[in-house]
């Protein structure tokens, strides 16, 4: 029907909106966390929305997995898993398994294809893995934690970003490359990771979290 894929257009257009703004805002904000959630709801819509969801749900599930691990992380508090975490490292692995067995099997994909889904496969592979890590450990803390939010979440929004340009191929001029935003995406993934695992950019962000938080108690006595 026309109902559903125009719902899906309209709620990935607000996936790529709230993505984008949400990086934007500075990590801990009220308004990073606002846009945050509308990013996730947006997401979640338009992962449900998907017009051929029941024949073909794994690149759907793959960005579910993204948006809700990442959003389930922050929601958590630090050094603790649950059941949750089990089902998604065991989601994310038959993913894996699936996206490369069609890597492997499949006599019709293009060059193209085949290192995008086995690009996403080892990915796949490597989240659940960390996964395992993590329930092993009892959970993540610290700038490890925050890490593993920022690089799912943009692993999230790259999804939406690869569709959007797949699906605008023919609208883009000819002498602008339609992967642009992909690569971009890309980028900023490793930008934040970069930044949060190997510099000094969290112990900042927490001194200054707490000193905004003794100001505004000072001012509240």
């Amino acid at each position: 029907g026309f109902i559903m894929p125009t719902f899906h257009i309209i709620a990935g257009s607000f996936v790529l909106l709230f993505g984008i703004v949400v990086l934007c805002f500075s990590k801990g904000q009220s308004k990073h966390r606002v846009t945050g959630n509308l990013f996730f709801v947006s997401l979640l819509a338009m992962v449900l929305s998907v017009p051929n969801l029941l024949e073909n749900p794994v690149m759907a599930i793959l960005s579910a997995y993204y948006g809700t691990t990442a959003w389930a992380i922050v929601l958590r508090k630090e050094k603790s898993t649950g059941i949750f975490e089990i089902v998604a490292m065991i989601s994310i692995a038959i993913i894996s398994i699936i996206l490369f067995d069609v890597v492997l099997t499949s006599t019709s994909l293009t060059p193209t294809f085949t290192f995008i889904l086995s690009a996403w496969a080892i990915v796949a592979a490597l989240s659940a893995l960390l996964d395992l890590n993590m329930i092993l450990r009892g959970g993540l803390s610290g700038k490890h934690r925050i890490a593993r939010h920022a690089w799912r979440t943009c692993c999230a929004l790259l999804g939406a970003v690869m569709s959007f340009s797949a699906n605008t191929d023919d609208y883009w001029p000819d002498f602008v490359n339609n992967n642009i935003l992909i690569y971009l995406m890309i980028g900023v993934l490793v930008f934040w990771v970069f930044r949060i695992l190997f510099t000094k950019w969290f112990e900042k962000s927490i001194n200054t979290f707490k000193s905004s938080m003794s100001i505004k108690m000072l001012f509240r006595r």
